[in-house]
């Protein structure tokens, strides 16, 4: 049976619908978006991470994440999160040089002292040591040079880590929302092109059978 032109736009809305929020959500699920994730001791000792590949243009952190897994003002104080420093007994543990290289050519270099970002979650709080811009399909090596002796932070299982800016993920939020609407709509014009193709269709035969009786 030969499908009407109407039956056809219906398709048509319906399957750019799907495929235009399933590539979406599947070029979503393939970005890397924390490259690197790896423990570490932070005794003042040096940490090389082997290559890395990213794969999403954008701004990076460098941090440190460790458990909540002591008081929770003391471990802000061993990262130097706290918001007052008459709340410490000393200076933060976490201090910090790092060098960032691709293809054999240092890109980005700092000191964690110069940096004052992190974040607060419900299991972890996260301290920033750095930030780059990476570039989509590069490859880098981080090394970290730990200048400070921070054992007393051992019982939260520290790791490295590298991921984008939280922009990317506010961004990729609103650009989904934005599909999901967009999609739904087209999707319902399809669904409703398609019931006018099947009314017409059950019409046209009503109308055959009617001449045929007559």
């Amino acid at each position: 049976m030969r499908l009407s032109g109407l039956t056809w736009s219906g398709i048509s809305c319906v399957a750019v619908a799907i495929a235009t929020c399933g590539g979406w959500d599947l070029w979503l699920q393939t970005r890397n978006n924390r490259p690197v994730y790896v423990p570490v001791s932070l005794t003042a000792d040096h940490v090389h991470v082997p290559e890395f590949h990213i794969n999403l243009s954008g701004p990076y952190e460098i941090k440190i994440e460790a458990k909540k897994r002591i008081p929770f003002e003391m471990l802000n104080c061993l990262l130097g999160m706290s918001m007052s420093s008459e709340k410490c007994d000393g200076p933060s543990v976490v201090r910090a040089r790092w060098a960032l290289t691709s293809n054999g050519v240092v890109v980005a270099k700092g000191i964690s002292d110069t940096e004052k970002g992190g974040a607060w979650a419900n299991d972890t709080i996260e301290r920033q040591i750095g930030s780059f811009q990476g570039k989509w399909n590069r490859r880098y090596i981080l090394d970290v040079d730990f200048t400070a002796d921070g054992s007393a932070l051992a019982v939260t299982d520290p790791h490295l880590v590298v991921e984008i800016t939280s922009d990317f993920y506010e961004g990729s939020l609103w650009i989904s929302y934005g599909l999901l609407l967009i999609c739904s709509a087209v999707a319902i014009v399809g669904a409703a092109l398609l019931v006018a193709s099947a009314a017409q269709m059950i019409y046209r035969r009503r109308r055959e059978k009617q001449q045929i009786t007559s």
